[in-house]
């Protein structure tokens, strides 16, 4: 991308990517606690559980993503401004 503006404004749209990121991150740990009993940390409900252990994967693959977009973009502005 050429125009810095628009790197700008992906970069500040991606960091609210991020910080709805770290929310959902917190809102699995808060779930992750429910399902889980307390005998010694089963599961209280298999199928559930195996839902949400996908999702959370997939949570930390999108947050890992977000990340490397973020340096990329950011990446970008900096060298742009050592150009000039």
């Amino acid at each position: 991308m050429e125009n810095l503006k628009s790197v700008n404004e992906m970069i500040n749209q991606t960091k609210k990517i991020e910080e709805n990121n770290f929310n959902n991150l917190e809102h699995l740990t808060s779930m992750e606690i429910l399902l889980t009993s307390n005998d010694y940390a089963r599961s209280k409900d298999p199928n559930i559980s195996r839902t949400f252990y996908r999702l959370q994967e997939k949570a930390e693959d999108i947050n890992t993503l977000t990340k490397e977009l973020l340096s990329s973009l950011e990446d970008k502005t900096n060298n742009h401004e050592s150009i000039h």
